[in-house]
């Protein structure tokens, strides 16, 4: 939707009016001073991303690991554990 041009005494005059036109009409204006735009009011733009509200519920609806993820945990135990330290080879 364009923009509407609104002078900001209008705007000021009837500010209650234009925001709730923005709200509940989805309008959009272009403040004029003069012959110059100094800003514009309009509906925010959608916010991209997903809610953190919801993301409980999505993890929540993920498959599991089940027996594999005790597998992974017992491989990495074991590859820790036949590690071996690092010795300078300076020292030698």
């Amino acid at each position: 939707m364009t923009p509407t041009p609104l002078t900001a005494t209008t705007l000021a005059r009837n500010f209650s009016d234009y925001l709730n036109r923005v709200r509940y009409q989805g309008a959009s204006y272009d403040i004029t001073r003069g012959n110059e735009i100094i800003a514009r009011i309009g509906p925010p733009e959608p916010v991209a991303g997903y809610p953190l509200e919801g993301l409980a519920a999505l993890l929540a609806g993920l498959p599991t690991l089940a027996g594999d993820a005790d597998d992974f945990v017992q491989d990495i135990h074991g590859a820790v554990a036949g590690l071996t330290t690092e010795t300078d080879a300076w020292d030698s």
